[in-house]
């Protein structure tokens, strides 16, 4: 093979050269980008980040309500001008049978009848052209009435395109210059909601050979949570996550964490529970938002303790969003850190994080 590279001409053997590195880089590229190398892990949870995704879905709801009232609104348009488009054909075609039944009428009438009963002949002929007219007339008011059928559908869908529009103003209306409600109006129980992003997850740091320290971070959105409220304190919390469906940048170490570490295979589920009421002076109006330090138990790869953790929250829209975090010592929950040839250490101490958006349930 030497011998068949020497042999080539110098113009080949420069662009086979460029070749081979060209695979090489590449070849090189991936390996690091399986390893994680370009990935960067995300920002620690923020109240801000969890109310902008709350705003996002609102506008993107708003949206999809604007287009499908302009789509009504297009419908209704189209309707009213084919429903004035056709009655004009269908017109003149009745009143070309109305008058060929008026001359059928008037021929067999002047064949049956003698001249002597000409006054007769010229009242019957006078009857057959009124009733073209009464019907020509019937024919009309029908299609007045599909126009304004059609009328009233246009009219409809305008309706709706302007109620979505007003409804859209009331929000952002709403938002900055509406009072919050009265604490009491918000006792009850309030669960998960559909709107805004909810997760919990872990963040801890690591050491992954050829590459050097980094953070992992692992976070699963199938949770379910419940808050109660009275009017005065939340009496209970409860946070439980499904740990098997966590999900971070690197596939090897989620694989890793279900038959080690927590061992999720085995100890599915994460649950947290609130010990002391937390009490609620005011509700938090506008951008204000409420931080405090909530007391609760922890149960974590079959190891329950005793946890406090920091909490920010907000009043969004009738929704509740809440952010948290806490430090978590490995060794409190009998967790032994999964290292193998790629991972070569894994810092003692991590951070359970959580993000959660509830509403009150009807």
């Amino acid at each position: 093979m030497l011998s068949q590279l020497m042999s080539l001409s110098p113009r080949r053997l420069v662009a086979t050269g460029l070749i081979v590195a060209g695979v090489l880089v590449g070849v090189l590229l991936i390996i690091l980008w399986q390893v994680g190398l370009f990935d960067s892990a995300p920002p620690p949870v923020s109240l801000q980040s969890a109310v902008e995704s709350v705003r996002r879905d609102e506008q993107q709801q708003t949206q999809a309500q604007t287009v499908a009232a302009q789509q009504d609104d297009s419908q209704a348009q189209a309707t009213a001008q084919a429903a004035q488009e056709q009655p004009e054909p269908a017109q003149q075609q009745q009143d070309s049978d109305s008058t060929e039944d008026s001359q059928e009428q008037s021929t067999e009438s002047a064949d049956t009848q003698d001249d002597a009963q000409g006054d007769a002949q010229s009242g019957n002929a006078q009857s057959a052209q009124e009733q073209p007219t009464e019907s020509t007339q019937s024919q009309q008011t029908s299609a007045q009435q599909q126009d304004a059928q059609a009328t009233s559908e246009q009219q409809d869908g305008q309706q709706a395109a302007q109620q979505a529009q007003a409804t859209q103003q009331e929000t952002s209306q709403t938002q900055t210059s509406s009072e919050p409600p009265m604490l009491a109006e918000l006792a009850g129980t309030w669960t998960l909601s559909g709107q805004g992003t909810s997760f919990v997850g872990y963040r801890i740091g690591e050491e992954l050979a050829n590459i050097g320290t980094t953070t992992a971070v692992g976070r699963t959105s199938d949770i379910e949570a419940t808050l109660e409220f009275d009017g005065v304190m939340i009496t209970s919390v409860t946070i439980v996550a499904d740990l098997r469906t966590l999900t971070s940048d690197q596939s090897f170490r989620d694989g890793a964490l279900r038959t080690r570490g927590i061992e999720s295979d085995t100890y599915p589920f994460a649950t947290f529970v609130l010990v002391q009421p937390i009490p609620i002076a005011t509700l938090p109006a506008g951008e204000e938002t409420l931080s405090v330090t909530v007391d609760g138990t922890l149960d974590l790869h079959g190891v329950t303790n005793p946890v406090s953790i920091d909490l920010q929250g907000q009043f969004v829209d009738g929704l509740v969003v809440v952010v948290g975090s806490t430090e978590i010592a490995l060794a409190d929950y009998d967790i032994e850190p999964p290292t193998g040839f790629r991972v070569l250490s894994i810092d003692d101490v991590g951070i359970m994080e959580f993000q959660i958006v509830l509403e009150r349930a009807p």
